[in-house]
């Protein structure tokens, strides 16, 4: 455990704490600032608590009423405002994406103190306004923006003249995972393996079902499994029973320990239409399984080292997809020597380099107080 004679009292602010790579970087970061001693809150807003996390939680929802939509929002505000102001943290770390302007400027700029947001996605404007006046207007009190990728930082960098960007790599805990990764899952057989929401489509799972049902994997038995739920789940699986990819194509929702599957894989896939720094890339390699990914805007190119852990696949371009399949799969001597370099080449987003990073920014904010 690093040493660190201050002790910070944190706040971390997320939707859930299930379900999405924002919330176990969020559930990662918990752990080891308790572990330095850190008395730590969570701040939910909405929906499930599945991750293993440390410290203390706060759920908004509990405080939801069957009132109506406007006096609901009021009573939350008021419990939300008094929990701040009670707890005084040092630092609120906020994991949620902004949809809401007005409602968010004033959690920002009348709530928060001492305020700290990440930004987990390239598509920019789900954390920040197009107009650069409003943007301006939401982070003016903001202590720091925190770009989880180079790739995000330089866009936010050339798209808006914010000054307090820095950028941090979300954490993962190879120690949990070493402890979990092996327990039995009710499959047995080759497969590959894809994860992530399917609320919306960014992970744009009908391309993964196109290019695994026209590539030689089919023929080859090994199947498709996809971890992760959501409200555009049923058209994936009507889509999977029309190709004629019913058998091949399993469907396990949310499942309690994803790196199991990972484990046990052939390698992982990615066919997104955009990421930040997608979690299931690093969690996947921190299991020893090589990936396959489409070379999209940012993130895949910080994780993956071309012919050397994985491979990296022309931004959405289905037939490079599929040959690239085809190939992890038949090339052997690749397939190992990518294996065999999985886990060394992600030790930079080990979870003790992150939270040392962590503590050397608070540090510098205390000081500049």
């Amino acid at each position: 455990m690093t040493q660190n004679r201050t002790s910070y009292k944190i706040c971390l602010v997320t939707v859930t704490l299930s379900d999405g790579g924002a919330e176990r970087c969020a559930a990662n970061l918990s752990h080891f600032f308790v572990n330095q001693g850190f008395d730590v809150h969570h701040l939910v807003f909405a929906g499930k608590i599945e991750y293993d996390y440390s410290g203390e939680v706060m759920h908004l929802a509990k405080y939801s009423s069957s009132t109506s939509g406007f006096v609901n929002r009021i009573q939350r505000f008021l419990h939300l405002k008094k929990y701040l102001k009670d707890h005084n943290f040092d630092f609120v770390i906020d994991f949620r994406d902004k949809h809401f302007f007005w409602q968010e400027f004033i959690i920002h700029n009348y709530l928060y103190k001492n305020h700290i947001q990440t930004i987990h996605s390239n598509k920019l404007d789900s954390y920040i306004p197009k107009s650069k006046f409003l943007a301006n207007l939401l982070y003016k009190n903001s202590k720091q923006l925190i770009a989880v990728s180079k790739g995000i930082e330089e866009k936010i960098k050339t798209e808006y003249n914010f000054k307090n960007i820095h950028q941090i790599y979300n954490p993962i805990d190879f120690k949990k995972i070493k402890e979990i990764k092996s327990e039995n899952i009710d499959f047995e057989g080759d497969f590959i393996v894809a994860a992530g929401s399917m609320n919306k489509n960014i992970k744009q799972f009908d391309h993964l079902i196109e290019c695994y049902s026209k590539s030689n994997l089919p023929d080859k038995n090994i199947k498709l499994i996809i971890l992760g739920d959501g409200k555009l789940k049923q058209d994936w699986i009507n889509l999977t029973d029309r190709i004629g990819q019913k058998e091949n194509i399993i469907f396990k929702g949310n499942v309690e320990n994803p790196f199991t599957y990972y484990s046990k894989a052939l390698f992982t896939v990615l066919t997104s239409k955009y990421e930040g720094l997608p979690m299931v890339l690093i969690e996947s390699l921190a299991c020893e399984t090589p990936i396959v990914a489409y070379n999209c805007e940012t993130g895949p190119s910080e994780i993956i080292n071309h012919l050397q852990n994985g491979l990296l696949v022309e931004n959405q371009n289905k037939e490079a997809m599929i040959a690239t399949m085809n190939t992890l799969c038949e090339d052997k001597n690749l397939y190992l020597h990518c294996k065999s370099n999985c886990k060394t080449s992600i030790s930079k987003f080990e979870v003790e380099n992150i939270g040392n990073q962590w503590l050397s920014l608070f540090k510098q904010l205390k000081n500049e107080r």
